[in-house]
């Protein structure tokens, strides 16, 4: 049976990774680089790292893309496609870690709808412009992840964030990049 560094916070994580995706479960070596998208206005970069919310290099270069296709700012991109909502995170940086002892066991899918909770209007007043002219203005509490052929997947890693916060025991920080908010 293989040993996974964070073998011993599984228990009860396929229940916190289903609220925010649909989850599977998955294998990262040691030696990964992964990528979080943070608030640098909340805490440094190697607090706000401790987080199990994370994207493998394939998926952070997808949104990456789309955003410089689109004209976007990243920070927008990663919100549409991981339904981050304004109340969590303003999305202004990026870091990268590396799995520091592996292999880690993660849950890895598409994301899910999330609900916001009002703590931020952006995320539950919507205007839509209609061909008329005039402006309707709705209210939805929900946010869904912008999924279509061009598919990204998340992962959930048991172990980071409340309530066991092991990133410096798990991952090591490479570094962080401040980017436009979205």
């Amino acid at each position: 049976m293989r040993r996974f560094s964070n073998a011993a916070y599984m228990e009860g994580s396929h229940l916190l990774a289903s609220k925010g995706m649909w989850p599977h479960e998955h294998e990262i070596p040691q030696g990964t680089v992964l990528y979080r998208f943070i608030d640098i206005g909340k805490s440094p970069s190697i607090i706000a790292a401790d987080g199990p919310w994370w994207f493998e290099f394939e998926y952070y270069q997808k949104i990456r893309h789309f955003s410089r296709r689109h004209g976007y700012p990243i920070g927008y991109s990663a919100r549409m496609f991981a339904a981050i909502l304004y109340e969590w995170s303003a999305v202004n940086a990026v870091v990268r870690a590396e799995v520091a002892s592996g292999p880690l066991k993660v849950w890895k899918g598409k994301g899910k709808q999330v609900a916001a909770k009002g703590k931020d209007e952006r995320d539950v007043i919507v205007r839509h412009r209609l061909l008329d002219g005039h402006v309707q203005t709705t209210v939805s509490r929900e946010m869904t992840p912008l999924q279509s052929q061009l598919e990204v997947l998340q992962l959930f890693i048991p172990g980071l964030g409340e309530p066991h916060k092991k990133f410096g025991s798990l991952m090591k920080l490479l570094g962080s990049e401040q980017i436009p908010s979205g």
